[in-house]
């Protein structure tokens, strides 16, 4: 008497590619919301002064997953004359930083615009603290991922 089984190949496959979509989907939505954090974090502190609105629309994040964009974010601000060019000048920033990650899973937040070092070095916060609090929910992330079970 022997055991035979009451499944294919077909069915092994079925059921590692719906377990797989379970897991990547968990970790897009957390690097969403890792990366949103990060934006509003970053878009919403009030250390300086952005006269044209183009340094605080230059803030932003893209994620990818094997070299290829599958999510970003990058707006105008609230307030500002030319905050078309700080969203455009945040996305071409963010694609250049892009370039040689092609494997796994990569979130990369910017401030576009060149000059948002020098407004840090004169003691203003763009994102040193965002940052901080994205590297901190990413560890956390990841921690809590290794935890889970799918």
């Amino acid at each position: 008497m022997g055991i035979k089984a009451r499944f294919t190949k077909a069915d092994v496959k079925k059921m590692f590619d719906i377990q797989t979509k379970r897991i990547d989907d968990a970790i897009l939505s957390r690097l969403q919301y890792i990366g949103e954090n990060f934006v509003n974090n970053a878009r919403n502190n009030n250390t300086y002064l952005d006269q044209t609105g183009n340094l605080r629309s230059s803030i932003g994040y893209i994620i990818m997953k094997n070299g290829k964009v599958l999510f970003e974010n990058f707006k105008e601000a609230n307030k500002g004359t030319e905050k078309a060019k700080g969203v455009s000048t945040g996305k071409k920033f963010a694609k250049e930083l892009k370039v040689g990650m092609t494997k796994g899973y990569v979130l990369i937040g910017v401030a576009g615009m060149d000059y948002a070092a020098a407004v840090e070095s004169r003691g203003k916060d763009v994102l040193t603290a965002s940052s901080i609090i994205a590297k901190k929910d990413l560890i956390k992330a990841i921690a809590n991922f290794k935890k889970s079970s799918f």
